[in-house]
């Protein structure tokens, strides 16, 4: 696996998730390539809007932070990656644990850098 690549597909994975984080819709979109295959646990969905608004979240269910990620690039060819986190864990401000949850996300090589084009998830309530 191309050492260069990996680390692409790694700083583009870390600028989503600090989007993510900091609730920063632009920047999450700046990440995707519409449509975005979204994997449900019974479906498969071609979206054209990202799936979660991360203020929705943080509103729904408390979530102020997440922490304990493994994150492994698991494959990078000149074209293609794929990107598994695991044992993500949602947080309270108060740091009580609301969720945790793993994903896996594929990455296309565009014109205009690593974009997501399907993501997965799994969610563990706690």
């Amino acid at each position: 696996m191309d050492k260069n690549l990996r680390a692409q597909v790694f700083e583009t994975y870390n600028r989503y998730l600090n989007a993510f984080n900091e609730a920063d819709m632009e920047t999450i979109n700046d990440c995707i390539s519409y449509p975005l295959a979204y994997i449900g646990a019974d479906s498969v969905k071609m979206l054209d809007k990202f799936p979660i608004d991360p203020r929705e979240l943080k509103e729904r269910i408390g979530w102020a932070t997440s922490n304990a990620f493994e994150i492994d690039v698991v494959a990078v060819s000149d074209k293609k990656a794929h990107v598994v986190i695991r044992n993500v864990r949602r947080l309270k401000s108060d740091g009580s644990l609301i969720e945790e949850a793993t994903a896996f996300y594929a990455l296309k090589n565009t014109n205009s850098g690593w974009k997501m084009y399907a993501i997965s998830d799994i969610t563990f309530p706690a």
